[in-house]
């Protein structure tokens, strides 16, 4: 049985995943920030 080679579009998709979860989270505190819910 041979190694299976590294699959980058696994890796692309993880990436892609972390950044549209951090943009969610940001979006989400910007908006807590406007509204003043932050104190």
């Amino acid at each position: 049985m041979k190694q299976p080679e590294a699959p980058r579009g696994t890796i692309a998709l993880l990436l892609l995943y972390f950044v549209i979860i951090i943009l969610m989270w940001g979006n989400v505190y910007m908006t807590m920030l406007s509204r003043g819910a932050t104190q």
